[in-house]
């Protein structure tokens, strides 16, 4: 910097000798005043501007200008053809994690947590929100523990499609949760664009990969956007076999009129995995569309891959179903049962590795990324006849009853 800027000095009086000089040409002395007036100005920035800057592009030159700068906007990209390669250079690499070398790690059991929690149907959005934690979060839906290293660093995925008041009641209700439990997380929000049927897999998928080159992430948790966790104590960690973290809903009552779910092997709702068990099941199939079958296909690859699902206690795991009309964008599927039939042998040929095997890679495109202040929101846009035909010979038989 010095060099410079003794370099724009000696230029500056250069420019002021050469303006004075009466033996040039008064055309050629103005143009020459010109142009060192600009040189020098141009030694003057660069002199004064952090040179560990990378200026390949703008997104970059925010993210890596100072993270306070960045996170006080909503920044969008848009449009991109998406690809793995392409989503490195657009998403910051940045480990969540800061330094703390100093701290303690956090208490195995969060000493702020309340168990059961009240929440008023009639008024949701005022029983989840806590104005004190969402003052904490970062831009992009981020949040670390300033007092204590995390034992866990969470990576939330939520499957969506055009319900904004229920993403704003549950992401609300996240950052009060989770700043309790002492995690450190992230919320993704990802969006499937019209006109292609919902499919929860596809969007689990990408989210969770997506989240990979994000942060450094120890637990994924798939969850869904009108799923409430009436428990605190529901810890949002990941275990040494893939956790269902639902053990009843509001949604289903039992005989004895507690709430409970549907059948034994129900997996839906909220589920934790690890990046190694994730991959060791391949992710969600890619093939159904609509609502319905994705869930228990998932339970059958995790059985496969020799794991199995644990839950919380019973009354831990209870979830609020937060009330909604039918979805007209997300009817049932009706190729759902012969789809499932044909689960055990589609299992390695389609899933997570869709998006990374050259063979049967599945294309998409990410129309647009954008931070938001309590979540980072993804839009993504699929082919879905072009991913039927791609995986037909391994659908079975799709209508079947």
């Amino acid at each position: 910097m010095e060099l410079a800027y003794s370099w724009t000095m000696e230029i500056v009086s250069c420019s002021k000798y050469l303006c004075s000089s009466k033996s040039l040409p008064i055309a050629f002395l103005i143009l020459t005043c010109i142009a060192v007036s600009i040189y020098s100005m141009v030694l003057w920035r660069s002199a004064n501007v952090d040179h560990s800057v990378n200026t390949h592009g703008n997104l970059s030159l925010l993210l890596k200008s100072g993270e306070k700068r960045f996170y006080n906007f909503s920044h969008t990209v848009s449009p991109v053809n998406s690809s793995l390669d392409d989503m490195a250079d657009l998403v910051p690499r940045k480990k969540i994690n800061r330094n703390k070398i100093s701290l303690e790690p956090c208490p195995i059991a969060p000493p702020g947590l309340v168990g059961k929690l009240t929440i008023n149907v009639q008024n949701i959005i005022k029983s989840v929100t806590n104005d004190d934690s969402l003052k904490r979060v970062v831009y992009g839906g981020r949040y670390s523990p300033e007092d204590c290293i995390p034992r866990e660093r969470t990576a939330v995925i939520i499957p969506y499609r055009d319900r904004e008041d229920h993403l704003d009641i549950l992401t609300r209700h996240l950052h009060n949760i989770l700043q309790r439990q002492q995690l450190e997380y992230q919320i993704f929000a990802i969006e499937m664009a019209l006109p292609t049927q919902f499919n929860r897999g596809i969007l689990a998928n990408i989210g969770v990969l997506i989240a990979k080159e994000t942060g450094d992430f120890s637990c994924f948790i798939i969850h869904d956007v009108d799923a409430l966790m009436m428990n605190d104590k529901n810890l949002y960690r990941c275990g040494s076999q893939p956790r269902h973290l639902v053990t009843g809903s509001t949604k289903y009552r039992s005989g004895n009129n507690e709430y409970g779910l549907p059948y034994d092997s129900y997996m839906s709702g909220v589920i934790a995995l690890t990046d190694s068990q994730y991959t060791k099941a391949n992710g969600f199939s890619n093939v159904y569309f609509g609502w319905g079958g994705e869930d228990d296909d998932f339970n059958i690859r995790v059985q496969r891959a020799n794991m199995k699902f644990e839950r919380p206690e019973k009354d831990i795991g209870i979830y609020l179903a937060i009330p909604h009309d039918t979805d007209s964008t997300n009817q049932k599927n009706p190729a759902r049962f012969g789809i499932l039939d044909a689960a055990a042998g589609r299992q390695w040929i389609e899933g997570v590795n869709s998006f990374i095997n050259n063979q049967l890679k599945i294309k998409y495109k990410r129309y647009a990324l954008e931070y938001r202040k309590y979540y980072t929101w993804l839009l993504i846009g699929i082919n879905e006849a072009a991913i039927n035909k791609q995986y037909e010979k391994y659908l079975g038989e799709p209508f079947a009853a």
